[in-house]
């Protein structure tokens, strides 16, 4: 799986039909041996908050989408929908918002703060262990947003986590969202869409 440039965030590529298979595998065995070693309940705390960190002073981008609205990446908020900026200088630090109702690629369907190993170490904890504990996180979380099992959607997953560089800005937020699958443009919300 390869990565984007990890500027502020690490950016994970769109999960294949395939993977989704292998993935959903993976789960099920997982969640078999946990059942047949756990002797007790465990809780979590799925709240979610967001990292400070002010947006780069940028120069007025060409090709802004009509009514958008530039913002850090690390500004966006759960419901709102959003394009990148085809910018290497502000990329993974800034996009455009836009209302979901017009055309859009992006739509954030939660956020989470990283709890895996490490996280309360000033020592990044490797792009695998943040990747799979990010990944697993956003899989979690796309039923109550969409309606159905990531598995199962016709909808894609892409998500950012925090970089080596980001970490050490004490940023633990994992952003996840959904697209369509061929990447085109949607318009409206994803939320409880069940597909």
């Amino acid at each position: 799986m390869t990565l984007a440039r990890p500027v502020t965030t690490s950016r994970a590529p769109t999960i294949s039909r395939a993977a989704r298979r292998v993935a959903a595998t993976v789960v099920c065995i997982s969640a078999v041996c946990l059942a047949g070693c756990s002797g007790s309940d465990g809780a979590s705390d799925d709240s979610a908050s967001t990292t400070t960190s002010e947006a780069p002073t940028t120069t007025v981008l060409e090709g802004a989408p009509a009514g958008a609205e530039e913002i850090g990446l690390r500004e966006l908020e759960i419901g709102q929908c959003f394009e990148t900026i085809d910018d290497p200088r502000v990329e993974d630090l800034a996009v455009w918002t836009v209302d979901c109702a017009a055309p859009h690629t992006y739509e954030v369907y939660d956020e989470a703060e990283y709890e895996g190993d490490g996280v309360n170490s000033s020592m990044y904890p490797g792009t695998a262990e943040v990747q799979d504990w990010s990944e697993q996180a956003c899989f979690d979380r796309f039923e109550a947003f969409v309606g159905v099992r990531w598995t199962l959607s016709e909808l894609e997953i892409q998500l950012w986590w925090p970089s080596e560089e980001s970490w050490s800005r004490d940023d633990r937020t994992i952003i996840c969202t959904v697209l369509a699958s061929s990447g085109d443009k949607v318009s409206g919300t994803q939320r409880g869409v069940s597909r």
